[in-house]
């Protein structure tokens, strides 16, 4: 039964004009497939973008926040080095009891607050704080003056 139907198709299809289409078809049939070529690409490079939008967006959620200006942070850092070299290298250095006892309170402050891991904010006013007491002893040291507190 399937033979027959399969052979009555046949024979309608043989039975149907001759069809010439007119020339100006096939230009149109070429620029429908060339929208489709296009329309693909467009399609891939907008699916691939938003995969990487995507991605992006994923890394920014996941990965930790950077420090807040770490460099800053370490110039504070260095500073400090350089101003305790510059004291331990005085002659005579004068150290009232007061700034020795604030001195000690910011450097156990710094421990403290690396030890729980604290952020760059809350580390460097500490480190400032450090850099001017030593600052302050060394023109204390380097003038031969007496510290006063009032």
């Amino acid at each position: 039964m399937a033979e027959q139907e399969l052979s009555l198709k046949s024979l309608r299809l043989a039975g149907l004009p001759e069809f010439d289409p007119p020339p100006q078809l096939w230009a149109r049939i070429e620029a429908a497939h060339a929208r489709r070529r296009q329309q693909r690409r467009l399609t891939y490079w907008s699916a691939a973008a938003g995969v990487v939008l995507a991605v992006a967006g994923l890394v920014a959620v996941v990965a930790p926040p950077a420090p807040a200006r770490p460099s800053a942070l370490l110039q504070l850092e260095r500073q400090s080095q350089e101003l305790e070299q510059v004291y331990a290298g005085l002659a005579q250095p004068f150290s009232p009891l007061e700034s020795e006892v604030e001195l000690h309170a910011i450097e156990t402050a710094l421990q403290q607050a690396y030890d729980r891991g604290a952020a760059a904010e809350e580390l460097a006013p500490l480190w400032e704080q450090r850099n001017a007491v030593l600052s302050s002893l060394i023109a204390l040291s380097a003038d031969g003056a007496q510290l006063t507190r009032i």
